[in-house]
């Protein structure tokens, strides 16, 4: 077989790796994860179902698949701000207005996230409470790093458990068709969680004069 015909099969077969996750997403999204089934998937494909078993091993594989995509999406976020020069205040704001961004332009794939995780077993369970706590650490480390800057008495796990509850709550409650841009909704929860943290500079409302 020539290399052209096999770079053909391996894009066609990344083609419907993808084709099959956003399948999968769609179904889980509506369905519940215990509601849905390969079936339903397969159906959305448009193969038979023993077809699909050549891109996943089982149900909960094709979950745990579009977890790890998420989470690859979030630390993609995260090193993107780690890159930037900017002070923890400015690097936590960035941080949060690009994270509720991508929840809010990928609402399907975050409402699993946060509701059919439990699912999981064994060692996918594992890797994904692992990969849960990257977010608070990261957050952590920001808030660490700024720590001569924080409100006076501010408690470093309790601010970021603050802060996480409030950002992984948006999409329980955020439509597309309601009154606020997603734009809007991260760029004021993103300044709202950062005076939540840290001190008014001078001569803002709530600073020293």
């Amino acid at each position: 077989m020539s290399m052209a015909a096999t770079g053909r099969r391996q894009v066609v077969r990344r083609n419907r790796d993808a084709e099959v996750l956003d399948a999968a997403i769609a179904v889980f999204y509506a369905k519940g994860y215990s509601g849905a089934s390969i079936q339903d998937v397969a159906d959305i494909v448009g193969v038979l179902k023993g077809s699909l078993y050549h891109y996943i091993s089982s149900k909960e594989d094709l979950l745990f698949r579009v977890f790890q995509g998420s989470h690859d999406q979030a630390l993609e976020i995260m090193r993107d701000i780690s890159d930037r020069d900017l002070a923890p205040r400015e690097r936590l704001e960035a941080y949060l207005q690009s994270v509720v961004l991508w929840y809010l332009s990928n609402i399907e794939r975050t409402s699993l996230y946060f509701n059919e995780w439990r699912y999981l077993t064994n060692e996918n369970a594992l890797t994904v409470r692992r990969q849960r706590r990257e977010f608070a650490d990261f957050i952590r480390a920001i808030l660490s790093d700024g720590q001569a800057e924080l409100r006076p008495g501010a408690d470093i796990k309790l601010t970021s458990h603050y802060i996480l509850g409030a950002i992984n709550n948006i999409p329980v409650w955020y439509r597309k068709s309601g009154a606020y841009s997603a734009t809007r909704v991260a760029r004021d929860f993103a300044a709202m969680s950062s005076a939540v943290a840290f001190s008014s500079p001078e001569g803002e409302p709530g600073g020293s004069v």
